[in-house]
């Protein structure tokens, strides 16, 4: 079973049902309730949804990060990504509001991201 954490976004719901297509059963958890949900649902996975909020708005969703010592994976998507990198003590940066088809290259295939191709034609939509 995948936690989904739902920080606002359509987009929880479409991956909920995407998993659920897969044949992975999918849960989902409103960010303050992540650790409750955890205990008691004991996922294999996380998966942090996007959402419309920055991780520097005063009142922004945020989660425990108590939830990156657990020992399973988590993937952010969108605003989860941001909110993870945040957590972790990377920098999200603000820039001019982005929507649309654009071209991830990645420089440092180590990892998860050891895949067979570099390039990779991606939808954004944020402003950080």
């Amino acid at each position: 079973m995948i936690l989904v954490v739902d920080f606002g976004s359509q987009t929880a719901h479409l991956i909920g049902r995407r998993l659920r297509q897969l044949g992975i059963s999918a849960e989902y958890s409103y960010p303050e309730h992540v650790i409750t949900a955890l205990q008691r649902q004991k996922p294999n996975g996380i998966i942090l949804s996007g959402g419309p909020a920055s991780v520097y708005e005063v009142g922004a969703p945020s989660i425990d990060r108590k939830i990156f010592s657990l020992g399973i994976p988590i993937l952010g998507i969108c605003y989860g990504w941001q909110l993870m990198a945040h957590k972790l003590g990377g920098t999200v940066k603000n820039t001019a509001k982005e929507y649309g088809p654009q071209t991830l290259e990645l420089n440092n295939k180590i990892g998860i991201f050891h895949l067979p191709k570099k390039k990779f034609r991606v939808i954004v939509s944020h402003g950080d």
